[in-house]
């Protein structure tokens, strides 16, 4: 009776460890920080992230996308088509204001997040997303002109074709301007 019992047991265990890889395909990255001599507000839920602090999307009620592979990743990468879907507004991303105090304008933007797969958890940023903004990028984004950041990790993928390749995957996107739009 007793080793039908440690039997069970092993089996349940073994299909829950196995049903728990096979099923997580998405790999939250909950931890976030912002380098650099800047402020970001995010007025829809009543925000302000402070100059190197650190910060969990989780508990901050935010919500993080998950990367988007096409049948042509063997001829773009992944950054450009997300880039375009970001440009359409195909992801969760939220309305930000910048605050440098190098510069008198506050500058607006949208952010959107992104989450990895498990294959790829390792080579995404250490997990978490480290959001810098060098000051080169808030002189480029002054007269209504715009400045896309975004950090990435590269992952090796396979084409329809059998085609090996290395994509860059985004952990977030900005776009800013010290003009809102």
């Amino acid at each position: 009776m007793k080793s039908k019992l440690s039997l069970v047991i092993f089996i349940v265990v073994i299909t829950a460890l196995v049903n728990s890889c096979g099923v997580s395909l998405k790999v939250p990255i909950d931890k976030n920080k912002l380098s650099g001599n800047f402020t970001m507000e995010i007025p829809s839920k009543n925000i302000v992230i402070k100059n190197n602090e650190y910060f969990n999307l989780s508990a901050l009620g935010l919500e993080a996308n998950s990367p988007t592979w096409n049948g042509k990743l063997a001829r773009i990468t992944t950054i450009n088509y997300a880039m375009k879907a970001f440009k359409k507004n195909k992801y969760t991303n939220y309305d930000v204001i910048i605050k440098n105090p190098d510069y008198p304008k506050p500058y607006y933007g949208k952010i959107a997040f992104f989450n990895t797969n498990k294959k790829n958890e390792s080579a995404a940023v250490s997990r978490y997303r480290e959001i810098s903004i060098e000051p080169v990028y808030f002189s480029d984004a002054t007269r209504g002109r715009t400045a896309i950041l975004y950090e990435y990790f590269e992952a090796t993928g396979m084409s329809a074709t059998g085609t090996v390749f290395k994509a860059k995957i985004p952990t977030w996107i900005l776009i800013m301007s010290d003009e809102p739009f």
